[in-house]
């Protein structure tokens, strides 16, 4: 089920159409949902950072309405912790400096004001519920550009729709992170969300550039819309903020303090809250420092019950809603590093395999024609490259083209063509110099299938007429290959047929012979350079821990 990892440029997806807009500014605290404390602090933390300020440049630094902070500042006047040393401006007094230092003691936090917590749970729910499913031909459009098999993109299709955990495991360098991370491509909706939310007087962030894209045009055609009214009511509450749907990826650095809400002189809400509407990815399952079957184990509450019951670190909870999509990924034995309390959860466990000659063919041309070569020499240089891993024992993995064409444009200069630089020599050359990876030595992650004299022989008889190779000389050379390959104590391996014949496509690729020069003299020369696999081979592939239930 191999295709391509990062670094081809994906199809656009649609623009995001936004259901939900920013809900209405509010012209009072009270409407704000805020408590005066935290209006207070972050007022004198406000001035503290920028120095002396209007009423409504401290309003603007907070994205409020001046009336929502109007009377706490007469209020700072009056207790003689502001100041005005120029008419119209408030700065702090020594008292509101010394006020102003409680206040970061307990909490750091300068910026927009935050929303109510239950205001944001509200949205979150409410957001939840639009139509997130998607078609087999949305999914199609979405992995156009990567060519994969079809049971896969229909398995994705089901597993996206169903919006529970799926597993995507299998050998690196195959497209996990890539399959993960273009689901979130089908996301339809923008989601809004706040800077921050107040719960019991303490700010907790959420809005975390990292994880959040902002969607600018959607806002600003919000904002736009609310100047043409004179009217407050109605304009958009500039503490949300419109993004794409979130995606939050986290890997071996998780640990089980990280479902927590952060301190480190502010408070920071965790990953999975800020994936909510979003993706949440899990990456290098098995890998963590700590046990990850601690961590998987904080998913089963939140799975079922879509809530998670979030921790301040060393304090009180809180019960936030879980909504979001969970994708797990690893390439060791998901057997292994999935306990039973976990595993019947996981109705989707997707083997992202190593590609099929054929698919592998199509990344490499496709990653040769974006490196600007034309489609006819793409698609030779496609055989002659998978000839080439098959003489070697190579392992074909789906990022390789890729990484060979990277290091193919590394050796053009300034101005210089591709197609006019480029010869065989110059492309063995890049091909010998890339890292490789050896069938012998690779982790399986599904056993070769062995089968008799006979079977093989068939299916000898069936690629070589895929070659046009005629039937009596493909019967001729069936029957000497299952004779080498038993005198050599060689397993007869179903792929192998289609092996030896990608090896010779490749050579006539190269056009160092044809399929009508095909003989036992020349069949002799190929298999003979053809990697052995004897059942010392299997033997060690199934000790390996990739295979599923070994």
């Amino acid at each position: 089920m191999g295709l391509p990892t990062q670094g081809l440029t994906a199809p656009q997806a649609p623009k995001a159409d936004s259901t939900f807009r920013r809900p209405p500014q509010p012209t009072t605290i009270q409407e704000a949902g805020i408590s005066t404390r935290v209006v207070e602090g972050l007022i004198l933390k406000t001035i503290k950072q920028r120095g002396a300020l209007t009423e409504q440049q401290i309003a603007d630094s907070m994205k409020v309405a001046v009336n929502v902070i109007r009377d706490q500042i007469q209020q700072l006047l009056h207790r003689e912790v502001l100041d005005t040393p120029s008419p119209l401006h408030f700065d702090l007094t020594a008292k509101g400096r010394e006020l102003t230092g409680q206040y970061e003691t307990e909490d750091a936090y300068v910026g927009p004001a935050p929303v109510s917590f239950e205001l944001y749970c509200e949205k979150v729910q409410e957001q939840s519920k639009q139509d997130q499913r998607v078609t087999q031909e949305d999914v199609n459009n979405n992995f156009a550009k990567f060519p994969m098999r079809e049971e896969l993109l229909r398995i994705l299709k089901e597993g996206f729709n169903s919006q529970r955990v799926v597993l995507f495991w299998g050998p690196p360098g195959n497209g996990k992170s890539l399959v993960t991370d273009n689901l979130h491509r089908l996301l339809k909706h923008a989601v809004i969300l706040p800077y921050a939310f107040e719960f019991s007087n303490r700010v907790v962030k959420v809005f975390d550039p990292a994880f959040h894209k902002l969607e600018e045009d959607l806002m600003e055609q919000e904002d736009v819309v609310a100047k043409m009214s004179l009217a407050s009511h109605g304009k958009p509450d500039q503490r949300w903020l419109i993004s794409k749907p979130p995606l939050v990826t986290v890997g071996t650095e998780f640990r089980v303090e990280h479902f927590q809400i952060a301190f480190d002189g502010q408070f920071d809400a965790p990953p999975h809250v800020k994936a909510n509407n979003g993706i949440f990815i899990f990456d290098d399952l098995g890998r963590q420092t700590q046990d990850h079957n601690m961590i998987l184990n904080q998913f089963i509450y939140p799975l079922e019950q879509q809530e998670a019951i979030i921790k301040f670190a060393g304090g009180s909870s809180i019960r936030v809603p879980y909504k979001q999509r969970l994708f797990l990924s690893t390439n060791l034995n998901l057997h292994a590093v999935i306990d039973d309390a976990f595993s019947r959860r996981l109705l989707y466990q997707v083997l992202v395999d190593r590609p099929t000659d054929a698919i592998w063919k199509k990344i490499v041309t496709n990653s040769a024609q974006d490196a600007g070569i034309d489609e006819q020499t793409a698609s030779r240089l496609a055989r002659i490259l998978l000839g080439w891993y098959k003489r070697d024992g190579r392992v074909i993995r789906a990022a390789d083209p890729r990484n060979v064409f990277i290091m193919l444009d590394a050796v053009l200069l300034e101005g210089e063509d591709v197609n006019e630089l480029l010869d065989l020599a110059l492309f063995e050359r890049i091909y010998q110099q890339y890292p490789a990876a050896y069938e012998k030595d690779a982790v399986a992650y599904a056993l070769p299938e062995v089968v008799g004299p006979e079977e093989f022989k068939q299916r000898f008889r069936e690629v070589a007429g895929e070659f046009r190779v005629k039937a009596e000389t493909a019967a001729r050379l069936a029957d000497k290959c299952a004779e080498w390959f038993q005198r050599d104590g060689r397993l007869l391996r179903i792929v192998d047929p289609q092996n030896i014949f990608s090896m010779i496509d490749g050579l006539v690729a190269e056009e160092k012979t044809t399929f009508e020069q095909l003989d036992v003299t020349l069949f002799e020369s190929i298999y003979e350079v053809y990697p052995p696999y004897t059942q010392a081979d299997l033997d060690r592939a199934m000790s390996q821990v990739g295979i599923g239930g070994q």
